[in-house]
């Protein structure tokens, strides 16, 4: 298992700095520092136990974990960009006759912000639905939890396929009714568009401001792309190059300092290597308040059947 670092030690350092010499400082703040990396060790074990228990019962359709662990809200983008809520996933897993396995390796934690932590996965399932399909598929996951009363729950996961699946279709209970939104939500959605126009027409001034320092994207093909990585493609992109707007933007939860939401993404043009791009993706975008500012942490892309 991988751990993307998050500073934690300044703060400490500063606050037992009074009245200190300079050789008692570097052991204060060495100790700091190995309390720091004793922290992000233990919530690294923590992390992972957590994924490993979520996959085993989704095996062994425990669904009584699965309703302890999904807080309200929870919802999981699956293959062809379907939508699915916590309680439609506790359906689908706990159908009877339904024997899938389901294995874990490559975890990552990628940021834990306050309350909120964001991580991903390659995920591989291998098995038969309840009517008989073969379901098979290999995914990169990310995966969102807050922890609520103490507790790391679940909040948010989208499913990139890494190779061609055959899945059996899941149960949605998406609708596409109008759901009325607050002033916050409505905060998101527009700085959700304008972070789309700015992708689209080459902006990455904008982006440089709305982007975290450990940002990150599961791009289509299911490669994670670091915010450099981000910045360098959409820099090549020059304005009218491409066509792009998001819609059914649906703002799933806002959790103290964070919020979550998907959309539709689509994009339409030529790239640089003159392949036409005419491709719709359900994304899963996670953006955490720092200074009073929105600043977006993670995202995940998943190709659209059309």
């Amino acid at each position: 298992m991988k751990f993307i670092r998050i500073p934690v030690v300044l703060a400490v350092a500063v606050a037992f700095s009074g009245g200190i010499s300079s050789f008692g400082m570097g052991r204060v703040m060495g100790d700091a520092v190995n309390q720091g990396a004793s922290q992000e060790a233990s919530i690294e074990k923590q992390l992972e136990a957590i994924d490993k228990q979520w996959l085993h019962a989704a095996t062994i359709q425990d669904t009584d974990f699965l309703k302890e662990f999904f807080a309200d809200g929870m919802f999981e983008v699956q293959r062809g960009g379907v939508v699915e809520t916590g309680e439609g996933m506790r359906k689908a897993l706990g159908t009877p006759g339904r024997h899938v396995q389901i294995d874990i390796d490559d975890v990552v934690v990628r940021g834990v912000y306050g309350e909120t932590a964001i991580l991903t996965d390659r995920t591989t399932q291998e098995g038969t639905a309840a009517d008989g399909r073969r379901v098979s598929g290999q995914y990169t996951v990310m995966r969102v939890l807050r922890r609520q009363d103490g507790k790391w729950r679940a909040i948010g996961a989208q499913m990139t396929p890494l190779k061609p699946s055959t899945s059996a279709p899941p149960v949605t209970d998406e609708s596409g009714v109008k759901v009325e939104t607050s002033a916050a939500e409505e905060e998101l959605i527009n700085l959700d568009r304008n972070w789309v126009d700015a992708a689209t027409n080459g902006d990455t001034d904008f982006l440089k401001r709305l982007f975290g320092d450990h940002m990150f994207e599961v791009q289509a093909d299911g490669h994670v792309a670091t915010v450099a990585e981000m910045l360098k493609g959409i820099a090549g992109r020059k304005p009218g190059q491409f066509e792009g707007y998001c819609d059914q933007i649906q703002v799933r939860g806002v959790y103290g300092d964070t919020a979550i939401l998907t959309d539709r993404r689509v994009l339409k043009g030529r790239a640089s290597d003159g392949r036409d791009i005419n491709a719709q993706w359900r994304v899963t975008r996670v953006l955490v308040k720092q200074d009073g500012n929105w600043r977006a942490v993670a995202a995940a892309m998943t190709p659209i059947n059309q």
